[in-house]
Order: C-alpha cells, then sequence, then structure tokens
C-alpha cells in the first residue's frame, strides 16, 4: 500500500519533469535540457528507490517484531503462551511513551523560576483595573498600594498593568 503511493509520487515526479523539460526546451531551444534532465532524473530515481526500500524494510522489521510471520509455530522470546504478539509490543510501546513524558517533564528546566505572577496578585491588579477602566492609569500612591495588596514589588506590579492597559 505504502510503496504504491511512493511509486505514484514517482510518476507524478516524472509527469512534473517532462512538462519543466517542454517549457525550458521552448525557450532554449530543443534538446538543451537534456543533460540537466538526465540528471535530476537519475538522482530523484535513486531517492524514490531508497524511499521504497526504506519502506519495505521497515514494514518487514515490524512484521517481524510483531510476530507475524511463523507465529503459530514458534514462541516468541520473552512471551508466554497465549499472549498476543501485537499487545505485547503495543504495550511495550506505551510504556516507552510514558517513560519519555516522564523524562520530559523532568527536564523542563527546574532551576528556572515560576513564570508569571501569582493567580491572587493577578487577580488583585485585574480587579483595580476593572474598577479604574475609564481612567486605567494608577498614581504612585496606587501603585504603592497595589504593591503591598499583592505582595509583589512596584517593578512587578507595573509591568503588568501597563501591558493590560494597551490590551484595553
Amino acid at each position: 500500500m505504502c510503496c504504491g503511493k511512493v511509486d505514484r509520487r514517482y510518476k507524478h515526479y516524472c509527469d512534473q519533469m517532462k512538462g519543466v523539460v517542454s517549457s525550458f526546451e521552448a525557450v532554449a531551444g530543443n534538446g538543451a535540457a537534456t543533460v540537466y534532465s538526465a540528471l535530476a532524473s537519475r538522482a530523484m530515481s535513486r531517492h524514490f528507490r531508497c524511499l521504497r526500500d526504506g519502506i519495505v524494510a521497515q514494514i518487514k522489521a515490524t512484521k517481524m517484531a510483531m510476530g507475524e510471520k511463523d507465529s503459530t509455530t514458534t514462541l516468541i522470546p520473552g512471551s508466554t503462551r497465549g499472549e498476543t504478539p501485537r499487545l505485547r509490543l503495543l504495550d511495550q510501546t506505551l510504556r516507552q511513551q510514558k517513560a519519555f513524558q516522564q523524562m520530559n517533564m523532568m527536564e523542563t528546566h527546574p532551576w528556572r523560576p515560576q513564570r508569571g505572577l501569582p493567580e491572587r496578585s493577578v487577580s488583585v491588579l485585574r480587579a483595580w483595573l476593572f474598577e479604574h477602566f475609564l481612567h486605567p492609569y494608577p498614581s504612585d500612591v496606587d501603585k504603592h498600594i497595589l504593591a503591598r495588596q499583592t505582595g509583589l514589588s512596584r517593578s512587578q506590579a507595573c509591568p503588568f498593568l501597563h501591558h493590560n492597559i494597551l490590551m484595553i
């Protein structure tokens, strides 16, 4: 099935290449594209052949790993009687994915501090903006009071307010 798709794509490529060659030769003269098109066709033929061979090899390897070859007569190493090789492979794959996800969660820069402001502080600042939406520019006294209410410094509270004023 996959190889058929690769073959169709290769045929489509060849058809497109013929169109490009005929357009080029219409401008540059007959035979002007022969050398270049032969090199391109040879390279792309090699590329598609390698792609097709790789897909076939991967399908064979997957079938062997899933135990589809002679799985009725021989027992796959590591499996027990009555166990379906596909289920074993699926279980193993799911365990690997879960392990990778856990590793990625641990690698998310544990030395980095939490980004953003605490939720309680954001709520206080948003409430102030909502109350003062007609004139959302805090005075120095307001900034000082907001900093104390939120537990933030003025240099933390002010950028939040300025950013959200621009969003209004």
